[in-house]
C-alpha cells in the first residue's frame, strides 16, 4: 500500500538481523493489527511509528478506555468497572456492587461490533449475560462493563485518519445497537450543533492523545455527546469501502512521511 524501503510481514520472526535493522530506522508504517511488544520496541528504539497506538495498548479493552476518558476528565456514560466476575461478591477492602435500575447496559471487556453487549431489561438478561461472562473468565478473557442505558434514535462515529475527521451517524433498527454489523444504517447527520460538538470533542481526544487512526464512538444523552469507545480495528462500510478506506490510509501516512 505504501512503497517503503524494506517491507516485513507484521508476524515474521524477529532475529538479530530484523531488530538491527528496525533500530536504524527512521521511521516504521504499521498495519492496523500489530502485536504490542513490537510497538513498544520502536517506540522505546526511538523510531518513530505510524499510527500512534500509545493509548491502544496504555489502556486496553473497554474498561481502559473508560478509565482514559476518565484521566483525560473528558465525558462519558455512568460505568461501573469490573475487572473479575468475583467484584461481585463479599471481599474484604472489596467495594459493594450496586445493581442500578433496569433498564441499563452489560458489555464485555473485549468485544467488537456489538458482541458482548446485553441490555438488561429483566433478572433474565442479567442471568443469561453473566453466564456468558463466566464462560469468557474460563477462555482468559476476563472483566465487564455496568453501563447506564441512554436511549436514542441515533449514535455517531468519528473516523480519525491523520489529520482528518469524518463524522458518520447511525440509526437503530430494530435493536438498541446501532453497528452496520448488526443492522445499523446510516444516516444524513440529524443535528449539526450537535455533531459540532462531538467533533470538538473528539478532536480535544485526538490532541491529548496523539490518536492519528481509529473510530470514536459517541452516545447522545439530553443533545450532549458522551464518549463511549474507541474502536483501533473497525469496518469500513460507513467509509465507502476498503477502497476509499485505503485512500484515506494512504494520505495520512503520506503526511506523517512529510513530517518526518
Amino acid at each position: 500500500m505504501v512503497e517503503g524501503d524494506l517491507h516485513f510481514w507484521i508476524f515474521t520472526a524477529l532475529d538479530e538481523e530484523l531488530l538491527n535493522l528496525l533500530a536504524q530506522a527512521k521511521a516504521v508504517i504499521f498495519p492496523q493489527v500489530v502485536p504490542q511488544e513490537l510497538y513498544f520496541l520502536c517506540r522505546d528504539l526511538g523510531v518513530r511509528v505510524f499510527p500512534n497506538y500509545d493509548l491502544r495498548f496504555k489502556y486496553p479493552g473497554k474498561i481502559g478506555q473508560i478509565l482514559l476518558f476518565k484521566a483525560l476528565d473528558l465525558p462519558h456514560p455512568e460505568t461501573i468497572c469490573l475487572p473479575k466476575i468475583a467484584a461481585l461478591g463479599d471481599h474484604p477492602g472489596g467495594r459493594r456492587v450496586e445493581w442500578p435500575k433496569f433498564p441499563f447496559v452489560l458489555k464485555g471487556n473485549y468485544g467488537h461490533e456489538g458482541r458482548e453487549i446485553f441490555l438488561i431489561e429483566r433478572e433474565t438478561d442479567l442471568e443469561e449475560a453473566l453466564r456468558v461472562f463466566k464462560q469468557l473468565e474460563k477462555e482468559g478473557r476476563f472483566g465487564f462493563l455496568i453501563q447506564e442505558f441512554i436511549p436514542s434514535p441515533y449514535d455517531l462515529r468519528v473516523i480519525v485518519c491523520g489529520k482528518r475527521l469524518i463524522p458518520v451517524w447511525r440509526a437503530l433498527e430494530g435493536s438498541f445497537k446501532s453497528n452496520l454489523a448488526q443492522g445499523g444504517r446510516l444516516i444524513p447527520c440529524p443535528d449539526q450543533a450537535l455533531e459540532d460538538k462531538a467533533l470538538a470533542l473528539a478532536q480535544t481526544l485526538v490532541q491529548k492523545g496523539g490518536l492519528n487512526l481509529a473510530a470514536i464512538d459517541f452516545l447522545i444523552k439530553d443533545q450532549t455527546p458522551l464518549l463511549n469507545e474507541i474502536n483501533y480495528v473497525f469496518g469500513r462500510r460507513a467509509l465507502g469501502g476498503s477502497d476509499s478506506f485505503y485512500a484515506l490510509w494512504e494520505e495520512a501516512v503520506r503526511e506523517f512521511i512529510e513530517s518526518l
